[in-house]
C-alpha cells in the first residue's frame, strides 16, 4: 500500500506537529507560510493526497488555496480547518471545491475520521476515472471492431461480385479451349 501524502498549510507550527503525531503512519509535510508566494510555489510543486488548510494566513487565505490545489490535481481532498467556524465559511469552503471543514481545536477521532473519509472518496474519484477510461477505449475499441467488420464485408462482397464477374470469361475461355478446332 502506498504511503498517503498529507500536505498541512498551516501558519501555526503547533498545528503540523499535531496532525503528524496523530496521523503517524502517513507522510506528512507541513507547510508554514511565510509568504503567499511560497505557499503557491510549494502547492504547485509536489502531489498531494491531501490538503489539510488552515483559512486564517498571512497574504492569503486557505480558501484561495483550493483552487491552486485542484490546478495540479483536481483529485485532491482539502480540508480547511479553522477556529473562526461559521455556517457562512463553511459554506463558502465547499462551494469552492473543499470536502470537509474541520473546526479547531479537533480530537484525535475528528482527525482520523475526516481524514479516512477523505482519503476513500480519493480513492473512489480515482477509480471513477480510470473506470470511465476504460469504458472510453472499450467504446473506440467497439468502434474499430466496427469498422473492421464493415471492411471485412466489404472485401467478402468484392471477391463475390470479381467472382461472378469473371465466371463468364472462364466459362467462355474454358468452352473455347474445349470445342475442336475447324
Amino acid at each position: 500500500m502506498t504511503e498517503t501524502r498529507i500536505l498541512v498549510i498551516d501558519d501555526e507550527p503547533v498545528s503540523g506537529r499535531a496532525v503528524r503525531e496523530r496521523l503517524p503512519l502517513t507522510a506528512i509535510r507541513p507547510l508554514l507560510p511565510r509568504t503567499a508566494s511560497r505557499v503557491c510555489r510549494e502547492i504547485q510543486s509536489d502531489d498531494y493526497d491531501l490538503a489539510l488548510i488552515d483559512v486564517m494566513m498571512p497574504g492569503i487565505s486557505g480558501i484561495d488555496l483550493i483552487s491552486r490545489i485542484h490546478e495540479r490535481d483536481p483529485e485532491t481532498v482539502c480540508i480547511i480547518i479553522t477556529g473562526y467556524a461559521t455556517v457562512e465559511l463553511a459554506v463558502t469552503a465547499i462551494k469552492k471545491g473543499a470536502y470537509d471543514f474541520l473546526t479547531k481545536p479537533f480530537t484525535t477521532d475528528d482527525l482520523l475520521l475526516v481524514v479516512h473519509q477523505g482519503m476513500e472518496r480519493r480513492r473512489l474519484s480515482l477509480e471513477a476515472r480510470r473506470l470511465q477510461k476504460i469504458e472510453e477505449e472499450a467504446q473506440k475499441l467497439a468502434a474499430e471492431k466496427a469498422r473492421l467488420e464493415e471492411l471485412d464485408r466489404a472485401k467478402v462482397a468484392f471477391i463475390r461480385l470479381v467472382t461472378h464477374e469473371l465466371q463468364a470469361p472462364i466459362s467462355a475461355i474454358s468452352t473455347y479451349s474445349r470445342s475442336p478446332a475447324e
